[in-house]
């Protein structure tokens, strides 16, 4: 009795019926490399700066919040670190899929060591999520 749950795919639906901007739920990677803590530091420094217009949560702690996010007429954003995509794969496992993919590696910026985390890549990550 799977069911899968399907958001919108036009990226183009940005905006609510008032004419607003949509607020947009980052479900981040947060894993082990460099690529993945980016995604997480990236998502919460963009949640923190726009609150009214972002929220974001660890794919770590499963996709509660993306339900919640759901209900509330949140867009879905899975911000994956690598190809391992960890995100992507948390919303497949809960029969969901987000309106909006953004990959860490498709930007340019390398998988390295788990240290490899710069104020410049977060940066570049969060204009990506904004243009997305």
């Amino acid at each position: 009795m799977e069911q899968k749950e399907l958001l919108p795919s036009k990226l183009d639906e940005t905006k609510n019926s008032s004419g607003k901007r949509r607020s947009t739920f980052i479900f981040a990677c947060s894993g082990l490399s460099n690529t993945g803590k980016l995604t997480m530091q990236a998502a919460s420094t963009l949640a923190f700066r726009r609150p009214d217009l972002y929220r974001a949560a660890s794919a770590l702690k499963g996709t509660g919040a993306v339900e919640d996010a759901l209900s509330e007429g949140f867009r879905i954003l899975a911000l994956d670190g690598c190809t391992d995509r960890c995100a992507t794969k948390k919303l497949d496992e809960a029969g969901m899929q987000a309106e909006v993919y953004l990959m860490v590696t498709e930007l340019g910026i390398e998988k390295t060591k788990p240290s490899d985390v710069k104020l410049e890549y977060i940066e570049k990550i969060i204009r990506a999520i904004k243009e997305a």
